[in-house]
């Protein structure tokens, strides 16, 4: 008779930042509140009666609150992958959380793991306190654990074998004096280019509105340009911060799209709560830079991040109200350039602008819509059989916006301004191709062509658009040979 081989100890996997790449708390704070914004003001009262029991209080009132279905989470598939060797070779699996346990028990059973340990409404499951659970269940030394962060520490130094997920450098050597043997795992991203995707510098170019005030006058003075310029990198920061919180907000719909899936913090390559603190300054500094350039300007800018933060918990979902707000943003862009350079804007130039702007939002709808293969579009208010009508409605203020300019070539204000006025109806004319064609490119499916504008934002598309650029050159050339 045999001695049986002893058992071998089972494996601990920690969720937040090592199973998959966020943070549940933060995650359920954004869908609370991109679910019921109202509730936001509710949050200091649930963090004031939480301050008595403790961090663990707040995430069961959370947990409480919202669901967080595993299917909408990033999974770190290197972690998934220790998982399932582990079980391969007949051990157990745990998931050890300081997350609340209503939160953790579905994605315990996603993996199946034997069973959870976390955080219950008194105890915050972290550290020494995390480290303290698993010897009580497990006996010291009896288990392997794989976590992420400096208060895992305390639960490697207790465990049989660490190992690590995406540590840095101080904390790998920390890790490895504890245990010499200690592996290390690949993490799901945290390049500094995925740091700087996730702020969305490719739609700092629609900033570059600020500056249509000044050519509009025909400003030469090198100042107000400079003026300007500051204004638009002031933009650029608040713009950067809102993605931030609205792609914070849109986690669980990013991570079911074809494309968005990809976004840094969808794919949980940057990790959330860093990122709202870079968000966050990046807001604040842009609007200390555009209140001390031109106090009026800052109060544009000001708007606008109101503006975008109810987009961002609201109104993107209400029913056209979308389309309308994304051309007031716009429109202010224009606004906050002419008000940092004292430029009056004429009632033709404001009516041209809201007629355009909101062609360009709705065209964004229409290629979100068509490229949505469900009923409705994901995260909005429509349904696939609204295309016709919003394409009539974007095909209408596109045109519209062309009327305003033809009645502003003929009107006595541009007879004043320019010496041959004639010329800007070859900018009526290619306005009118430029918007038909975009009108037409959004409604094609990606099935018969790559090129669609509502894939991304129809500015953008544009600037990557030749044929959109031969345009432009064009309008620039019938506006030189009119001065």
């Amino acid at each position: 008779m045999t001695d049986k081989a002893p058992a071998e100890p089972p494996l601990v996997v920690d969720v937040d930042g090592s199973l998959i790449g966020g943070d549940l708390l933060i995650e359920g704070i954004a869908r609370l509140l991109a679910a019921s914004p109202l509730r936001l003001f509710a949050l200091p009262f649930w963090l004031a009666s939480a301050t008595a029991r403790g961090r663990a209080g707040l995430k069961r009132r959370i947990a409480e609150a919202v669901s967080l279905p595993p299917d909408t989470l990033a999974w770190s598939p290197t972690v998934l992958e220790e998982i399932a060797a582990a079980q391969a070779s007949g051990r157990s699996v745990w998931l050890a959380s300081a997350s609340d346990a209503r939160a953790v028990s579905p994605l315990a059973e996603k993996v199946g793991a034997a069973g959870c340990l976390a955080s219950d409404g008194r105890t915050n499951l972290a550290g020494e306190a995390k480290a303290a659970a698993l010897v009580a269940r497990f006996g010291e030394r009896g288990f392997d654990y794989i976590g992420n962060e400096r208060r895992d520490l305390a639960v490697w130094k207790r465990a049989r074998s660490a190992i690590g997920v995406d540590l840095p450098a101080g904390l790998a050597r920390k890790v490895r004096a504890l245990d010499g043997e200690a592996r290390f795992l690949a993490g799901m991203g945290g390049r500094p280019r995925d740091w700087f995707r996730a702020l969305r510098p490719h739609q700092w170019v629609k900033n570059v509105l600020v500056f249509f005030p000044l050519a509009a006058a025909h400003a030469t003075d090198p100042r107000p340009w400079l003026v300007a310029a500051g204004i638009f990198a002031a933009l650029s920061a608040v713009a950067s911060g809102t993605y931030v919180l609205n792609d914070l907000l849109d986690l669980p719909h990013d991570r079911r799209h074809p494309a968005k899936r990809r976004r840094p913090m969808a794919a949980g390559q940057v990790p959330l709560l860093p990122m709202i603190g870079i968000g966050a300054a990046l807001t604040a500094g842009g609007l200390a830079l555009a209140f001390w350039l031109s106090a009026a300007a800052g109060l544009w800018i000001l708007l606008y991040l109101a503006v975008t933060c109810a987009y961002s918990l609201s109104l993107k979902r209400k029913i056209f109200i979308d389309v309308v707000t994304l051309a007031m943003l716009y429109a202010m862009r224009v606004l906050a350039g002419a008000a940092a350079v004292s430029v009056p804007l004429s009632p033709w130039l404001l009516a041209f602008s809201l007629f355009l702007f909101l062609a360009i939002a709705i065209v964004k709808r229409l290629g979100q819509l068509r490229e949505s293969d469900r009923s409705t579009s994901s995260g909005r208010a429509y349904f696939a059989e609204d295309f016709p009508v919003m394409a009539a409605l974007g095909a209408a203020s596109g045109f519209a916006s062309v009327v305003v300019l033809a009645l502003y070539i003929q009107s006595p204000e541009a007879v004043e301004r320019y010496a041959r006025p004639e010329f800007l109806w070859l900018i009526c004319a290619l306005l009118l191709y430029w918007l038909g064609r975009m009108a037409l490119l959004a409604g094609r499916s990606t099935e018969h062509s790559e090129r669609v504008p509502g894939k991304d934002d129809p500015l953008l598309f544009a600037l990557r658009d030749r044929t959109s650029w031969l345009t432009g050159l064009g309008v620039l050339a019938a506006f030189a040979a009119a001065l």
